[in-house]
């Protein structure tokens, strides 16, 4: 079974702040949030990337959550309606325009362990000990179950979103724009 590191960084937009409601650790957790999350929630981008306009499918930002079009919502609600739910927020830019009323931030609702911490090269978190803090080389595991699901934030690793390949063949056949997926066995920590 293979796995891959979604990484949306590209030359677009980036946001630096979460929307009024859950504290911003709570959506590194695999808890739902939608029922304290107030739709339509408002996410700006950041005063220090002024040159950064673009909106594509994938949003960049500083605070590792998923930020996604409409069309990435369609996709994955088709094929892991269980493993996610979709806050819906509006885009605004520099000037405080509105720019989107169709982006999401994708809540991952599961954690799963995926990863072989003996035969990885990573360093571990001082303040959250369970935690890997920078990663040089992953490995993962060799006897991981097919069933399970399909986007997820893996043990040990929260700060990312890992999906498997039948969700990474359907994003890539959708032609989304913003977002890279890299091959988590051997993955450096690079998502450039």
């Amino acid at each position: 079974m293979s796995f891959w590191v979604l990484s949306g960084r590209n030359d677009g937009a980036v946001l630096d702040a979460y929307p009024e409601g859950p504290e911003g650790w709570r959506y590194l957790e695999p808890q739902p949030l939608a029922r304290e999350f107030r739709a339509g929630s408002v996410m700006g981008f950041s005063p220090s990337f002024p040159e950064r306009r673009k909106v594509y499918d994938f949003i960049n930002n500083v605070l590792r959550l998923q930020v996604v079009s409409e069309r990435v919502r369609r996709v994955v609600i088709e094929l892991a309606p269980n493993d996610v739910e979709f806050l819906p927020i509006t885009l605004v830019d520099h000037n405080k325009d509105v720019v989107s009323r169709e982006h999401f931030i994708m809540n991952l609702l599961h954690r799963r362990e995926v990863i072989d911490l003996e035969h990885s090269d990573v360093v571990m978190s001082s303040i959250l000990k369970a935690e890997i803090q920078f990663v040089q080389g992953l490995a993962l595991k060799q006897d991981i179950p097919s069933e399970g699901p399909h986007a997820f934030r893996p043990v040990y690793l929260r700060s990312h979103t890992f999906v498997d390949a039948v969700l990474r063949d359907a994003l890539v056949q959708a032609g989304l724009k913003g977002c890279r997926f890299l091959p988590a066995h051997g993955w450096d920590g690079d998502e450039d």
